[in-house]
């Protein structure tokens, strides 16, 4: 979207109708679950306007009742998949309960993991089964999910982060504008494990290059895990 998308409120209906702006069958190509086959839902609209998001998330007019969207997953999902992956956009900009409860009710070994920027809670069923991936991009997080995050995703841009733990000091909303983007709390467990670097698709190839060096040289000098963007790599949605 490029930072041009309108800022959307959180809207909490009942949760049995969603806007959805697509749902497709790929490999996970970033973060914890990376490599692994995984069928994509991805919710439409976003409380937050990243200036360099390349994300298409607002030109859907589909919005699925829940037995739609459950079938509209199903079709496309093989026996084997185990992984959902809900995204956006900002999966918690809707209520996502029902849907999780439906998901989650088709298979005791399915995962779903939402793809979070952090900053909105909406109640979720208890599961081990949910894995919250949260990509801070304002300088705080919502307190209700800190205790639900799994793991954090750092987007990674060369001279933009802190020298002292490696992680973003520049604006996600606005370009040049200094900006400490919310850390993990210091109770994290484990943060070699829950903590990914992932350099940022510039608009040029030699600002990509720079990027992608810059995080690997965070990951090295912080101990964070490295992650690509796989399916950009690959060709693959």
């Amino acid at each position: 979207m490029r930072g041009d998308n309108p800022l959307r409120p959180q809207d909490l209906s009942d949760g049995q109708r969603l806007w959805v702006q697509e749902v497709f069958y790929t490999l996970q190509g970033e973060g914890p679950f990376a490599g692994q086959p995984a069928v994509f839902v991805r919710l439409a609209g976003c409380n937050l306007s990243c200036f360099w998001c390349d994300t298409e998330f607002e030109s859907s007019t589909w919005r699925p009742d829940l037995k739609e969207l459950i079938a509209a997953i199903e079709r496309v999902r093989p026996p084997f998949c185990q992984l959902i992956v809900l995204t956006g956009g900002e999966p918690f900009r809707q209520n996502i309960g029902p849907l999780l409860e439906s998901l989650l009710a088709l298979s005791d070994q399915l995962v779903v993991q939402i793809e979070t920027n952090g900053t909105l809670y909406v109640e979720l069923p208890e599961s081990k089964r949910i894995h919250i991936v949260c990509s801070p991009k304002t300088a705080s997080l919502n307190q209700r999910l800190l205790p639900k995050i799994n793991s954090y995703k750092y987007l990674i841009a060369a001279g933009q982060y802190d020298s002292n733990d490696g992680l973003p000091i520049e604006s996600t909303q606005r370009a040049g504008e200094i900006t400490r983007i919310a850390r993990p709390p210091a109770d994290f467990q484990d943060p070699s494990l829950g903590i990914f670097v992932m350099p940022i698709d510039a608009a040029s190839a030699e600002a990509s290059s720079a990027n992608t060096q810059a995080a690997v040289k965070v990951a090295l000098d912080f101990g964070y895990r490295l992650t690509l963007q796989t399916h950009k790599i690959t060709g693959i949605p």
